[in-house]
This record gives structure tokens, sequence and C-alpha cells, in this order.
């Protein structure tokens, strides 16, 4: 077990570094890294004083600071300085898989499967998106759990939470976990929550207005999910895209959050009454795929998010989901993001074909996400039958 775990970390550390070697530019999010960076080196110390580039909790700022830094001093390129934590949480992911086969709670390819997995090569070594950090922390909060620290585990996803927001959704499923009490799941929130807490409350001094604008009013980006499949077929139609941000989107924002909202507090009261028996492990990956099911506005990045979750136990459904997935995120870079993939652009005729392959993938991973998710929901706990191989 040990020398095929270090296996495969060796192949996921070799297809990272080659992926980052073959996508050493600044574009995309990786510009808005950039520019961040400059905010912080030059201007201020706040990075919600920028406006409609950093939507994220306060950590990753001293990351994209620290790789300006490391740029302007001849140490590293900054594209490269940038994703190398990204690489280190998927080196992380690969371990804990690993870890969490070794105890039982993992199949033996799991840790094979993220390393080579093409949508977690493309999120974080082509396009850079740090995803993986977040998720790294859920998977220790997991583990923690499993081991009875809860405290560590609370900690652990607020560590999550404070890298990116969208682990404060698995907050309830991680508290009440192992047939919590009601005290012993308001220790765990607040051990979640506060150090969270204590990190903002300085930028709410500073600007509680900015901090409100650029964190808490964030919506997603219409890339993905069924409004992301609304816009490309708007596309097919007419020639014209239209815009993806939130804020062109109110309405299929405001359905999706009423979606979502619905689904997430509907399994949750099914799982706390019994009605529903799952793990905390399989209520997180369930909670996922409902959010990637059923709302409407999902950046390319928030398609990684299902997949070190679920292949803890993976089967049919993590594959069919793997395929659709690989085949939208390859579409969008090369219809809407260029540069991340390769250092050039397509001519009108490939152009349009790899808008096609997004409108494609997009539509597949929407029904790959669904058909998982109904899987997880009808598995019965203790079935004898992994969560999405029925």
């Amino acid at each position: 077990m040990k020398r095929g775990l270090a296996g495969a970390l060796l192949v996921a550390l070799v297809l990272r570094i080659a992926a980052l070697a073959a996508s050493d530019r600044v574009v995309a999010d990786v510009a808005r890294y950039e520019k961040v960076a400059r905010h912080l080196l030059d201007v201020s110390w706040n990075p919600y004083e920028t406006r409609r580039l950093y939507p994220y909790p306060p950590p990753w700022a001293a990351v994209e600071a620290a790789a300006g830094w490391a740029s302007r001093h001849g140490a590293l390129p900054f594209a490269v300085a940038v994703k190398l934590p990204v690489i280190a949480a998927d080196l992380l992911i690969v371990l804990l898989l690993g870890t969490a086969a070794a105890a039982g709670r993992a199949s033996p390819l799991a840790s094979w499967l993220y390393a080579v997995h093409p949508v977690a090569l493309l999120v974080g070594g082509f396009h850079g998106q740090f995803d993986a950090v977040a998720l790294c922390f859920v998977l220790l909060a997991q583990d923690a759990l499993a081991r009875g620290r809860r405290d560590a585990s609370a900690l652990a996803l607020a560590a999550a939470i404070a890298t990116k927001s969208f682990p404060v959704l698995l907050l309830p499923a991680l508290a009440t976990a192992g047939a919590a009490t009601w005290r012993q799941a308001l220790r765990y929130a607040a051990l979640a929550c506060l150090p969270v807490v204590l990190l903002l409350l300085p930028f709410v001094v500073a600007d509680a207005a900015a901090l409100r604008r650029e964190l808490l009013a964030y919506s997603g980006i219409a890339d993905f999910g069924w409004t992301g499949l609304w816009r490309g077929s708007e596309w097919l139609a007419t020639g014209a895209l239209p815009r993806s941000e939130a804020r062109f989107w109110p309405a299929a924002s405001a359905v999706s959050k009423a979606l979502f909202l619905c689904a997430w507090a509907a399994l949750l009261l099914a799982a706390r009454s019994g009605r529903w028996r799952a793990d905390a492990e399989r209520l997180t990956l369930t909670v996922v795929l409902a959010f990637v099911s059923l709302y409407g506005l999902l950046s390319a990045q928030y398609l990684l998010w299902p997949v070190p979750l679920g292949l803890l136990r993976p089967g049919r459904y993590a594959l069919g989901y793997a395929v659709a997935a690989t085949t939208g995120l390859l579409g969008f870079y090369l219809f809407l993001a260029p540069g991340v993939l390769f250092d050039g652009t397509l001519g009108p005729a490939a152009l349009a074909w790899a808008g096609r392959l997004w409108l494609l993938g997009c539509a597949a991973t929407l029904a790959a996400s669904l058909a998982w998710l109904v899987s997880c929901v009808r598995t019965r706990e203790g079935s004898g039958a992994s969560v999405d191989a029925r």
C-alpha cells in the first residue's frame, strides 16, 4: 500500500509539473491574481478594495502577494509561484485518499484516480484555481471526524471555509455527524466559524461595504450549470454570447439559490430525522452534487468539488461525471478562456467547434451530476453498494 501510494504521489507530481510548465502564462484567473497582488504590494493591504477581482476569504490574498513579490524579485514567474500551493494541495489530496483507503474508508484506487484525474489537472495545473486547497481541508475534516476527533475536524473545516466560502455548506452535515447532540453540534459550528469571523473582522472594520460587495454578494458565473446551458444555447441559436456575470442573470440567480437551498434543507432534515440514512462522507458528497446540479451559475472550477469526495467510493457515476466534466472544461477553456491550455488562438471554425464542445460538455455534466445525485439519495447506508455504483 505504501509503495502504491508513493507511486500515485509521484505520478501526480509529474503530471502537475508538466501542466505547470505548459501553462506558464498570466491569463484568465491568474491575471486577476496578479492584479490583486499589485494592489496589495503597491496600493493597500485590503484586497476587497479592488472591484470584481477578489471574491474569496482573506488568506488567498497572502498567496497572491507572495507570488507577486517572488516574481518581482526574480525568484519565480508569477504563474508558477501562485500555482505551487495548488499543486501541494493536490498531492495532499492524493495522500489523504490513500490514508482513507488504508483505513477502509475509500477504494484502493482512489489516490491513483485523483492523481491522473483530468478535471483536477485542468482546474489546478492549467487554470490555476485553488479549490483543491479547500477540498484538501474538507478531506482532513472528514478524516478527523472518522477518527473521533471532532474539534480537529471543526478546525480543519474552518481552514476550508477560510480558503473558499463553499465548504460552509457542509457545516451542518459534519457538525451533526455520528448522532451528535445539539451541544456537540453547536461546539463544532463555533470552532468552524469563529476563526473565519476573526479573519474577516479587520476587513469589516476597514471597509464593511467593500467586503459585502466583493465577498458576500458574489453569486457565481454562468459558465456551467443549467444557466450556462441556457447561455450556450442562446449563443448557438443567435451567434451572440450573453454575458456570464450574475448581475446579468438576476432571475436565474434567485431561482438557483431557492432550488439549492430547498434541496439542501431537505437533505439535512432527512438525514437528521433518520428518514435517509447517510454517513458524513456520503452526505457531504450529496450536498456538493445538489449544488452542482441545481445551482445555475457555476464557474468552471466548481466542477472539481465532487471529484475527491466522490473518489472515496468510485463507480460508474463518478466515471460518467469525469468524462462529461472533462469534455465541458476542454471546450470552455478553448472557447472562453484562451491561453489557459496553450499559447495561441483558434481560428473562427475551430473556435465554433470549441463552443459546441463546451455546450455539449455543459449539458453532459448537468445530466451526469443529476444522475449521480439521484444515486446518492437512493442508496441506503449499509446496503453493501457504493454510493454511485448501483
